[in-house]
């Protein structure tokens, strides 16, 4: 069996949250995580090192995860952060941390590791009657001075427009603009600056996105694992998930509606105080995130024997 890239989590901040579940699980050498589609059907993975080609922290506030740090390095795994770092009106990210501990909590982190392990996610980028394309440039500007010595990458997005995130942005502030083709100039805009300070630019999942300086992007990489670890590994195929989307396979152990920083746009929390429920009453001696599950580890299988 390869070894899997180990999302950590599209479903929910795991490093703001959920550290101390994530640690245990690792000393555990497996955890438990549901089908998204099936929540009834649970499935178990390794977390061997052997078994993991690296982790992918997508977090808002990894805080939590810095002190852990050199036990992953001793154990000798191999990560990446995808960071995001916005900025928006409490009415769209209430309880998101200010940017001024997010850039402080960023350069920690890069300190410790290095810019190649952090990726800067400055999206989803909503336009909106109050939040302007001139709004982002002054925002972005500040941001990308602060971050630009210790990151490599950005990864940009427009916002999607999935069902429950327009009701709740709805809720949140009327005017949001859905089409892609109102963000381009903006978008061609903050690649320049980006550019001017030495970070590459990629786009997440945005198929339709024809805007010079950004590059169709890959936010969970293999390659970069491989990279990072100083090893020729064949990477994952791709994995397909959505349209535009080229991220290389990998295996989510996060759930859905535990997520409790209350984003006005997420897409995997439809019901916030569902997930304050939850995070309220989790355990972090569970096997998943959000219950224990007993599942027996499968059997080694038989090695192939040589003739000579």
């Amino acid at each position: 069996m390869s070894a899997k890239i180990i999302s950590a989590s599209r479903r929910t901040d795991i490093p703001a949250f959920y550290t101390p579940w994530l640690i245990n699980r690792i000393r555990a050498s497996f955890c438990v995580y549901p089908n998204p589609f099936y929540p009834s059907k649970f499935y178990r993975v390794s977390l061997l090192p052997i078994d993991v080609l690296g982790f992918v922290f997508w977090s808002r506030h990894p805080a939590p995860l810095i002190p852990h740090l050199p036990e992953l390095n001793k154990l000798g795994y191999t990560y990446y952060f995808q960071y995001t770092i916005i900025g928006y009106p409490t009415a769209i990210d209430p309880r998101s941390p200010d940017t001024t501990t997010a850039i402080r909590t960023f350069q920690t982190l890069a300190t410790q590791t290095s810019p190649n392990h952090l990726t800067w996610r400055y999206d989803p980028i909503i336009l909106n009657s109050i939040i302007s394309a001139a709004w982002h440039s002054d925002n972005f500007r500040r941001l990308a001075d602060a971050l630009a010595p210790h990151t490599r990458r950005l990864v940009i997005s427009v916002i999607d427009p999935y069902a429950k995130t327009k009701c709740r942005l709805g809720a949140a502030d009327d005017g949001v603009i859905y089409e892609p083709e109102a963000y381009n100039d903006l978008l061609q805009h903050l690649a320049q600056e980006a550019h001017t300070r030495g970070i590459a630019v990629q786009s997440c999942a945005e198929a339709t996105l024809n805007c010079p300086g950004v590059i169709p992007g890959r936010c969970v990489d293999g390659e970069l694992l491989n990279q990072l670890a100083g090893r020729q590994a064949k990477p994952p195929r791709p994995h397909k998930q959505r349209t535009g989307c080229l991220c290389h396979e990998s295996t989510d152990i996060g759930v859905n509606n535990t997520c409790v920083f209350g984003c006005a746009y997420c897409y995997a929390t439809h019901r916030h105080d569902l997930a304050r429920q939850t995070y309220a009453t989790h355990n972090p001696a569970w096997s998943c995130l959000t219950e224990d599950i007993t599942i027996d580890a499968p059997p080694p299988k038989p090695q192939q024997q040589t003739l000579f």
